[in-house]
């Protein structure tokens, strides 16, 4: 008899147990996004599966974005995130797309041969000039500029990234042969600015500082962006010369450019340096000189676009 009254209480006990779990469910996310963009933040709200638990939130990646113990998550870079809501009793995720704040083309200036055959230097043009130019090289390092240009342009493009940027980068390697109109072009389909990497050369080298070039408002090909080019000019190389200390030789217009000449979107064209100078095209080779450049590139950008 007792044991029969034992085995009815264990039913018992299994049966209220299934039951309550039945009617009981885990977090639910309530109120999401499928879409953010890099740089923003938004509020998850989430309900627990028990009446007045706590919701525990993370997020997958965080190198893209960041929730805090409220459900606000900031996004940091482009890309997919899984944010997920749980409590003792489960979890509920949803993905978020994380949007970038803005497309960014860099143009490494020049490659590995130059190309002396000719093209238009703008839309329509009877002028010709070199598809590209064979570039300078240092004076001290003998360092080709195509290879200088390219490695900053990849910590550029890290730093951009970083910032919620996404980076299209004209040349990833230094055995190309892309002409200064198809730079051009191809920043145009698929860009908001373009920013080109160059570094200057003199006969006199005792001329050192880095510059920005930029079409003026009379250019025949290009004159209508000539004002947001000029901005970003100043914002790119204000900061970079800020945060590396080169000397700020500033802003020249330039209308013989063909890979400004064919840009359909604001461009830029910085000279980091002069390699024609000896301790500057040193500097040019260091890697923690390239990493201020480009640190400082970025800001520019973040300020030319209202993020900083």
């Amino acid at each position: 008899m007792k044991s029969l009254i034992r085995l009815n209480a264990v039913l018992f006990i299994l049966i209220s147990v299934t039951a309550f779990t039945a009617h009981v469910k885990a977090a639910k996310i309530t109120k999401s996004a499928e879409n953010i963009r890099a740089g923003k933040k938004i509020k998850f709200d989430a309900e627990p599966g028990i009446a007045g638990g706590s919701v525990t939130w993370t997020v997958d990646k965080t190198k893209y974005a960041s929730i805090n113990s409220k459900g606000k998550l900031t996004a940091k870079r482009a890309g997919k995130v899984k944010v997920t809501a749980s409590d003792s009793l489960g979890s509920d995720a949803v993905t978020v797309n994380i949007t970038p704040k803005k497309i960014i083309a860099i143009d490494a200036g020049h490659q590995k041969k130059g190309d002396g055959s000719t093209e238009p230097i703008g839309p329509g043009a009877s002028t010709k000039k070199p598809k590209v130019a064979g570039g300078t090289s240092g004076v001290y390092t003998k360092v080709p500029e195509y290879k200088v240009t390219l490695a900053v342009a990849k910590k550029l493009k890290k730093q951009l990234v970083s910032r919620g940027y996404k980076v299209v980068m004209i040349r990833t390697k230094d055995d190309v042969n892309i002409s200064n109109k198809e730079r051009a072009q191809k920043a145009n389909k698929t860009s908001d600015i373009c920013i080109r990497l160059h570094a200057d050369g003199s006969s006199d080298s005792s001329v050192s500082g880095a510059s920005a070039l930029y079409p003026s408002s009379s250019n025949r090909y290009v004159g209508k962006l000539s004002k947001s080019s000029k901005a970003l000019s100043e914002s790119v190389l204000s900061a970079m010369c800020s945060k590396s200390g080169a000397r700020n030789r500033g802003l020249s217009q330039r209308d013989d450019l063909t890979g400004t000449n064919w840009s359909a979107i604001p461009v830029t064209l910085i000279e980091m340096g002069f390699m024609t100078n000896k301790s500057e095209d040193i500097r040019l080779q260091d890697e923690n000189y390239q990493k201020k450049l480009a640190m400082g590139m970025a800001e520019g950008v973040d300020k030319y676009f209202g993020f900083k």
